[in-house]
């Protein structure tokens, strides 16, 4: 008879066994959670980190995104009468500014709303005036400043590219473009530039115009003019005005009170830099009006019309949403190519209101007379001078 032998607890070797091995599936099964929840939390590490990162750069950009950043020059210009046989002083000094920052190597884009284009069929085709024209001319008088420049300071890597490759002119049959209509059209699709720069005519920039690029999107600059001091304005940019305006048309009296707005007249500015976007879809026609002098009716104003600056720049603070607004001409220089007698827009009397001899630019638009002083901050009102703007901490530039 087959009979079933079992060991005997005497001999504990099989169980023993028995037990080792499940402690070893035990330990192995434990080993595997928790290699699995270390890659686990190394990822979870790992991703937090990188979309620290990520959000990180997207408000504080390096060098290498700054450096990507593009600049356009955006200006207006009158379109010539190509009947007219007489030189008009001023426009030469425009011409010499443009072409001045048209070889700044440090702006990307100039572009030139031309008005008072000809479209009228019955003017003859030799006589009229556009972009054609426009660009024809500055291209002849580059080569002119090319041949007459004794000092050879024009960089020769420039010639790599045709310096007026970066020129766009933009026809405008409308007449003179309002200081509203001038915004907008820094908005267009032909302005391809990240920062606009945005000045009257007559205003050419030295290298100082580099620090644009590293604007931070929240801070409106406004620039006035460091005016055409002989002492102080590059000679890399006077050397435009020197060869391309004859001295014979310059006012020597106009030349030797030229000053420097910068230091003198902080409530004054011609030039405009700010991101495309941060305004984009922002502004409010109506804020961009003054009331007329002849009737109660609210009226638009233009670039050059003395003070309207003051008044753009109250439109502009109740239509975007800039942190704060900076007058940085101490930080980048403009100069003005702008020796002969004044061609303001003129609509006949003072286009603000009436106070004896001295113009008066009432609320809410502001100006030097309306606008409290530097004195402290909580009695002040923008621009500030850039020195506020570093001291503060936060800082107007990207380092």
């Amino acid at each position: 008879m087959m009979m079933l032998h079992y060991r005997s607890s005497s001999q504990p070797y099989p169980r023993r066994k028995v037990i080792l091995f499940l402690f070893s599936v035990g330990f192995f099964l434990g080993i595997t959670f928790f290699s699995h929840q270390l890659e686990s939390n190394l990822d979870d590490e790992l991703l937090a980190a990188r979309n620290n990162a990520l959000r990180s750069s997207s408000t504080q950009p390096n060098n290498a995104n700054t450096a990507k950043k593009k600049i356009s020059y955006i200006t207006s210009f009158w379109a010539k009468d190509r009947q007219a046989t007489k030189v008009i002083p001023h426009r030469r000094e425009i011409e010499a500014a443009l072409l001045a920052n048209i070889y700044n190597p440090h702006i990307d884009q100039v572009v030139v709303f031309l008005d008072g284009v000809s479209t009228d069929d019955a003017i003859d085709e030799e006589h009229k005036s556009s972009c054609v024209h426009f660009n024809q001319d500055m291209a002849e008088l580059s080569r002119q400043f090319l041949q007459r420049d004794s000092s050879n300071s024009i960089d020769p890597l420039l010639f790599s590219v045709d310096p007026m490759s970066k020129v766009t002119c933009v026809n405008v049959i409308t007449g003179q473009p309002t200081y509203y209509q001038m915004f907008l059209n820094a908005l267009s699709n032909v302005v391809t530039g990240d920062i606009v720069v945005m000045a009257n005519a007559d205003m050419a920039f030295d290298d100082s115009i580099a620090k644009a690029r590293k604007l931070k999107e929240d801070v409106l600059l406004v620039l006035g003019t460091r005016g055409f001091s002989t002492n102080a304005i590059p000679a890399s940019t006077r050397q435009f005005y020197d060869v391309i305006v004859r001295s014979e048309y310059t006012d020597q009296q106009l030349k030797d009170s030229d000053r420097d707005q910068c230091s003198n007249n902080p409530w004054s500015w011609d030039t405009w830099v700010f991101h495309k976007d941060t305004i984009q879809g922002k502004l409010h026609e109506e804020h961009f009006q003054r009331p007329s002098v002849t009737s109660n009716e609210m009226t638009s104003f233009y670039m050059n019309e003395n003070g309207a600056e003051n008044a753009a720049l109250w439109a502009m603070e109740q239509s975007t949403n800039f942190a704060t607004t900076y007058n940085a001409c101490d930080e980048i220089h403009s100069w003005s190519f702008h020796l002969t007698p004044r061609t303001h827009h003129s609509q006949g009397k003072s286009v603000w209101s009436e106070n004896g001899d001295r113009p008066y630019i009432p609320k809410p638009w502001g100006g030097q007379f309306v606008r409290p002083r530097w004195n402290g901050m909580r009695k002040s009102s923008p621009p500030y001078p850039p020195k506020w703007c570093e001291n503060g901490g936060k800082g107007c530039f990207f380092d």
